[in-house]
């Protein structure tokens, strides 16, 4: 298995070089695709892949990793930050609305996170007060992003038939369909654990 990443990684560096170091115009990289495309062709595909690995490893899942994680995050917000602000035209983040944002990240962060949800066997005041404020918030941000305009939402123009459509399987994944893979998933994995396969 590790031998078939090596070679993934090897030939996916092979063809970055190629496109923006030596022009092979073949492999379709040049200085025109910026991070954001990356970002477009890599992260549902990365986050589907990462499901099984985030299955098989969630209940060892220790502060540190957490930790880490959350650096990650943080440090991507400052580049998006600053890919903005500054701005720094690799990235091609300028020009892109929170719509857009939505559009590419909101289906891959339900999907990477929904197992590692804890979901409260009882609803406290403070989680009642967490989502109505959240609530609040997203509809202001809806209502205004129409009325005001405000044109960073990039909202104007989609109608409720995108909202459907940007909002539909973020929904339905964490609230129906894992539901009913993570325990068939849990039981061929502790099968395989079982008959001395692992997990991986």
């Amino acid at each position: 298995m590790w031998l078939g990443i090596l070679a993934g990684v090897l030939c996916a560096g092979v063809m970055v070089w190629g496109g923006y170091v030596a022009g092979w115009e073949w492999t379709g990289l040049s200085s025109d695709v910026k991070l954001w495309d990356w970002l477009e062709a890599l992260a549902l595909p990365l986050t589907v892949g990462l499901v099984p690995v985030i299955l098989a490893q969630r209940h060892h899942l220790h502060r540190r990793h957490k930790r880490a994680a959350g650096i990650a995050l943080a440090l991507f917000a400052l580049l998006v930050l600053a890919g903005y602000l500054v701005p720094l035209p690799w990235t091609g983040f300028t020009g892109n609305t929170l719509w857009d944002w939505l559009s590419l990240a909101l289906l891959p962060l339900v999907i990477a996170t929904a197992t590692l949800w804890e979901h409260p066997g009882e609803w406290l005041g403070r989680h009642r007060l967490a989502v109505g404020v959240a609530a609040v918030v997203g509809a202001i941000v809806v209502l205004a992003g129409y009325l005001v305009p405000w044109d960073w939402t990039g909202f104007v123009g989609n109608t409720a038939w995108d909202w459907v459509k940007l909002l539909l399987l973020p929904v339905l994944v964490p609230t129906l369909l894992l539901p009913r893979l993570v325990p068939m998933a849990e039981r061929f994995l502790g099968e395989r654990v079982r008959e001395g396969g692992g997990p991986g």
